[in-house]
């Protein structure tokens, strides 16, 4: 049978330096834990940043690509500027550009434009990124005539700051300037002529369906828009080489180049 002074040891409990142990180790268990989910959460957030940088510069790159390869008429063709013209009817383009300045990607668009021109302001539009310091960011192409550009190369290279934390990356991509494959036009259904005002190009009028057709002549130094086909086009003096991009009234192109002789 138990005695009271048995019964009194279990009543006693733990003691206050017991106590004071507990608490201790359970709050540096708790601060421990508290300091890994904040830098789990803080890592979390800087790589949701940086995947998000990279996915918005990568999806601009990838629809420039996208009008490249199609029959989009270089305007600007330099280091750190690149701008095209992508036609979107029979009658009118849209002009777009990326750029450098200061350390920062823009990008801008201009409405729908019959007669398009190469931006001749500053860069400037949406900031798209922040670049690394001194990496090579830029674009780069096989001539240095705009109208004669077929393959361009473009190089971006990130960074991304989060919380004190700083994250690099460089994106690359390439395209083939080319037509893009569903308008059957050939260098044939363009001809050309020599005449005392020097030479012409004629796009062909009766191509048999593919309905009303334009063309849009770019060259070292101009651009001449969506000329009716049927109708001559006047080739500059000194201008040996064009580019003629064919359109039809749904907007299908396709790029053809012209070398031009006369005697």
């Amino acid at each position: 049978m138990p005695t009271s002074a048995d019964i009194r040891l279990r009543e006693d409990g733990f003691t206050l330096v017991e106590l004071l142990v507990g608490i201790t180790i359970t709050m540096v268990v708790l601060l421990a834990a508290l300091t890994s989910l904040d830098a789990f959460s803080s890592n979390a957030a800087h790589q949701t940043r940086v995947t998000d940088a990279n996915g918005q510069v990568r999806s601009v790159m990838d629809s420039t690509v996208t009008d490249l390869r199609g029959a989009s008429v270089i305007l600007t063709a330099q280091d750190k500027d690149l701008a095209y013209a992508v036609p979107v009817s029979s009658t009118a383009t849209r002009v777009e550009r990326l750029c450098v300045a200061s350390g920062e990607l823009y990008g801008s668009k201009t409405p729908d434009d019959a007669t398009p021109a190469a931006p001749s302001g500053a860069c400037s539009g949406t900031k798209l990124a922040t670049l690394q310091s001194g990496a090579s960011t830029g674009f780069t192409y096989d001539s240095v005539t705009p109208a004669l550009v077929k393959n361009v190369g473009l190089t971006v290279s990130l960074t991304t700051t989060q919380a004190g934390k700083e994250a690099t990356s460089t994106l690359r991509a390439s395209a083939a300037r080319r037509s893009a494959g569903t308008l059957p036009i050939t260098g044939g259904d363009i001809d050309g002529a020599c005449g005392e005002a020097g030479p012409t190009l004629t796009l062909s009028a009766g191509i048999p369906g593919f309905g009303d057709l334009s063309v849009t002549y770019a060259y070292d130094g101009g651009v001449s828009v969506a000329i009716p086909g049927g109708t001559p086009w006047q080739v500059p003096p000194g201008i040996t080489s064009v580019v003629a991009t064919v359109t039809n009234a749904a907007g299908v192109t396709n790029t053809i180049e012209e070398d031009i002789e006369c005697e």
